[in-house]
């Protein structure tokens, strides 16, 4: 349904440029998160940190997990290639970040985990998540 050929012009499909752009448009939006926090507007932060992190999540699901899965020859030989190799790390840091937003969104906004796994100071969680997700970014643009 959508087209194959990319718009951006290295020879990218139509998915990988476009998914290109959401993750723009989602950096974004977690900037502006970051500032309803300074400005101690934590619903709206939640809201809006939230909000990024179940797209991105839907990215990965019909974009890149499927990308990955056509291009990842078998693993590890894989690592011996950079080709291979830097989107196989990209992942990695990827699911990584996924699944610390995730396990964030879980203990600050529901009641699921026991107490024994909840943090008490939320700001160097939050700020790990925000660095390694950047670092995310930047090598999903070089991938």
């Amino acid at each position: 349904m959508l087209p194959v050929k990319g718009f951006l012009g290295p020879g990218a499909t139509f998915a990988a440029d476009l998914n290109l752009i959401v993750q723009f448009v989602m950096a974004a939006a977690l900037f502006a998160g970051v500032l309803l926090a300074k400005q101690q507007r934590y619903k709206a932060h939640g809201f809006c940190q939230t909000t990024v992190l179940l797209l991105n999540l839907l990215m990965i699901g019909l974009v890149m997990w499927l990308a990955y899965r056509q291009a990842n020859p078998l693993f590890p030989k894989a690592l011996r290639r950079s080709y291979y190799a830097v989107p196989m790390i990209h992942a990695a840091l990827g699911t990584a970040a996924e699944l610390l937003g995730l396990y964030i969104v879980l203990v600050a906004g529901t009641n699921v985990a026991p107490e024994w796994l909840r943090f008490r100071n939320w700001k160097p969680w939050m700020r790990t998540e925000f660095v390694l997700w950047l670092v995310v970014v930047s090598s999903g643009i070089g991938t």
